[in-house]
C-alpha cells in the first residue's frame, strides 16, 4: 500500500508539473515582426526571448519544460531570410530556408548534394516543409542532421544584429553541447560555403533506430576536393555527428587520406582512425561502445560511396 501511495503521489506531482508548464506556456507572449530590421530592433531591446521559426525544435523544448521563455520572437514571415542562391563563388542559404527548399533546389542538388542527402533524412515530409536550416543550427544539437554536411563543406555562419554582420567558421560557432557563439541580440542570417564541382566527391550516411523520423545514433559526412592525378584529393573532410558534445571532424582520418590514392585499404585505415576521434556517450539510442563500432562502419561506407558510388 505504501508503494502504491508513493506511485499515486508521484503521478500527482507529475500532473502538477505538467499543469504548471502548461500555464506558463499559456502566458508566453509571441512577437511577430514584419521586417528583418524590426526583428533586430526587438532583439536589441528585449533580451529575455527565444527565436521561433518552423518550431520543430523549440515547441518540443517548451512542451518538456527544457526552456521557459517569457517571449517568443516569431520570424517565420521574414521572407528576406528564405533563399538559396549563388554569389561570390559561394552557395548561400538563408536561415529560413526549409529542408524541402534545400531538397528542391537545383543549386543545392548540383553543388551541395551532401546537404541534400541529409535533408532528405530529416523527419517526414511535414517536418521538411517547416523545419529551417537556421533553426537546426541555433538548436545546436550534436545530433542535428544538417551539421555534419555543413562541417564537411567548411561552411561559414553569418549572424546579424542591429549593429551589423559577422562571419564565423562553423567549427568556431559551436563551442559545447547546445552552446554557440551567438550573442543575445543576434540571429542567424545565412550559411555559405564553396560549391562542390563535378570533380569533387561527397556523401552523407545516417544511422537511426528506424528508417525515418529518427534522431541520429551516428551520422557521417565526407567531402573530398581538389582531385589530383589518380584517385587522390588535396582536401579531405570527415565529420562525425552524435559522438561528442559538438559535431567533430576526424583529423586523423583526413590526414590518412589527403594526397594519397584512395584504395580500399586506405579507406579502411581512415575508418578505424575515426573511432579515436569520437567521444560518444551511452543513452537510450545506443551505448558508447556501439557508437564507436558504428563510426568505423559509417566512415568506411561514406568514403566508399563518395569515391565509388553513384550520386542520386
Amino acid at each position: 500500500m505504501h508503494r502504491l501511495h508513493e506511485d499515486h503521489q508521484s503521478c500527482a506531482n507529475s500532473r502538477e508539473k505538467v499543469e504548471s508548464r502548461s500555464l506558463m506556456r499559456d502566458e508566453i507572449n509571441v512577437v511577430t515582426p514584419s521586417s528583418l530590421d524590426e526583428a533586430l530592433d526587438i532583439l536589441r531591446n528585449r533580451r529575455s526571448l527565444k527565436i521561433i521559426a518552423g518550431g520543430s525544435d523549440i515547441i518540443v523544448q517548451l512542451r518538456d519544460g527544457v526552456i521557459e521563455p517569457s517571449t517568443l520572437l516569431n520570424i517565420l514571415s521574414l521572407k528576406e531570410l528564405r533563399y538559396i542562391r549563388e554569389g561570390d563563388d559561394r552557395i548561400r542559404i538563408g536561415a529560413l530556408a526549409t529542408y524541402n527548399d534545400i531538397i528542391a533546389s537545383s543549386l543545392t542538388r548540383k553543388h551541395a548534394w551532401v546537404l541534400v542527402d541529409a535533408a532528405r533524412q530529416i523527419g517526414a515530409a511535414q517536418l521538411q516543409n517547416t523545419a529551417t536550416l537556421g533553426g537546426n543550427l541555433g538548436n545546436a544539437s550534436p545530433a542535428g542532421d544538417s551539421l555534419p554536411p555543413l562541417y564537411a563543406l567548411d561552411a561559414v555562419i553569418v549572424t546579424r544584429n542591429a549593429s551589423g554582420r559577422r562571419e564565423t567558421p562553423i567549427e568556431e560557432f559551436f563551442i559545447d553541447y547546445r552552446k554557440t557563439t551567438l550573442l543575445d541580440d543576434e540571429m542567424i542570417e545565412e550559411v555559405h560555403f564553396k560549391p562542390l564541382t563535378t570533380n569533387d566527391r561527397g556523401a552523407y550516411i545516417k544511422l537511426g533506430l528506424r528508417e525515418a523520423n529518427a534522431i541520429s545514433i551516428v551520422d557521417v559526412a565526407v567531402v573530398l576536393r581538389g582531385k589530383q592525378v589518380g584517385e587522390s584529393f588535396s582536401d579531405v573532410r570527415v565529420s562525425l555527428g552524435a559522438v561528442a558534445p559538438t559535431v567533430k571532424r576526424s583529423r586523423k582520418s583526413e590526414a590518412e587520406l589527403v594526397g594519397r590514392p584512395l584504395t580500399l585499404n586506405a579507406i579502411q585505415r581512415a575508418a578505424e582512425l575515426a573511432v579515436s576521434d569520437s567521444v560518444p556517450i551511452s543513452d537510450i539510442r545506443g551505448s558508447a561502445d556501439y557508437r564507436k563500432h558504428v563510426v568505423a562502419s559509417l566512415v568506411y561506407a561514406a568514403l566508399y560511396q563518395a569515391i565509388y558510388g553513384k550520386r542520386s
